[in-house]
């Protein structure tokens, strides 16, 4: 009984979400890759947790591809006001490397929900045994130190030149060795392929815990539960970086609309299945309404856009 009470609130909180179309889906959230991934997770993971909190039914789209790109591109042609699109750094960056961040900034912003913090990690036998050590090696000579990552120009790259700029290291002189994803570069490491990584803490929760990898500082503004680690801030390094995930809705969507999708999804927040999700995956809760969304993509967009600059990956256009 009270579950329906709370679904008929939301349901007048959304209005056209509850009238139903013809599939019985009330929400649809887009996830721009494929099954299993990140926004997959968080796409599948809201699908539940809206069932749990306002007993609605949501369905989840794959459209992989581009580095969320592709799913972009046909999100922006709904004209769905229930339709939600999930987001994040990586869509960011990939919009700025192929110069559709006008595309990105379309979006109207629902809620940033997760951070997934980066570890700076090394191999068990590493002589690193802590991050002013890897700092002291970098501003030595960064290019005897190979520095393993996803490809070039991606999240994991951004986040060793925002590492390298902090320290006062040319990010043009890093050794960054590219790997297809961020997963076979921690593998790189815990293998002694590359002398150092900085990766997201859910890409290598495992192999930190079989004792391949060592934990020298995390990201994060504070320490995290869980991880044994300094911050790189409390180690004077001054860097606070995360691969966020959010939520956006259809260019040109209603202020009331908008809020009302807000107010949906903190609820679903709250539900059981996310925190579990959230748990299970290391990420950080992370939420931002509309307004501070819309504010925290806007540095995001300035920050990453002047590493990839700072490291040659992305040259100034006509008009700037």
């Amino acid at each position: 009984m009270r579950a329906r009470a709370l679904a008929l609130i939301l349901c007048g909180l959304l209005r056209t979400a509850c009238e139903a179309p013809a599939q019985g889906t009330d929400i649809r959230i887009i996830a721009p890759s494929a099954p299993g991934t990140g926004w997959d997770q968080v796409a599948q993971t809201l699908r539940i947790a809206l069932a749990e909190r306002g007993g609605l039914a949501a369905a989840v789209s794959n459209i992989p591809g581009g580095g969320g790109l592709t799913g972009l591109a046909r999100f922006l042609t709904t004209e769905s006001e229930t339709d939600l699109l999930v987001t994040g750094l990586t869509m960011l960056d990939a919009s700025l490397l192929s110069r559709s961040a006008a595309d990105f900034d379309r979006l109207t912003p629902i809620a940033r929900l997760s951070s997934d913090y980066f570890g700076i990690v090394v191999p068990a036998n590493s002589t690193f045994r802590a991050i002013h050590e890897i700092g002291a090696a970098l501003l030595a000579d960064p290019t005897k130190l190979a520095w393993a990552g996803g490809p070039n120009g991606g999240v994991d790259h951004v986040a060793a030149i925002l590492l390298a700029r902090a320290l006062g290291v040319p990010a043009q002189h890093l050794n960054y060795v590219p790997f297809l994803t961020s997963a076979e570069a921690g593998l790189a490491a815990a293998e002694e392929k590359v002398g150092a990584a900085m990766l997201a803490l859910s890409e290598v929760h495992a192999e930190l815990v079989s004792g391949r990898l060592r934990l020298l500082a995390v990201s994060s503004p504070d320490r995290l539960p869980g991880f044994d680690a300094p911050t790189l801030t409390e180690s004077g390094i001054p860097l606070d970086f995360a691969n966020w995930r959010g939520l956006a809705a259809r260019p040109g969507l209603g202020r009331d609309q908008q809020h009302r999708l807000t107010a949906l999804i903190q609820a679903a927040l709250a539900s059981p299945s996310w925190q579990e999700t959230l748990n299970a995956r290391k990420w950080q809760s992370a939420f931002l309404p509309p307004e501070p969304f819309q504010a925290f993509v806007r540095q995001e967009h300035q920050r990453v856009k002047e590493a990839l600059r700072a490291a040659g990956l992305l040259k100034r256009g006509p008009a700037e």
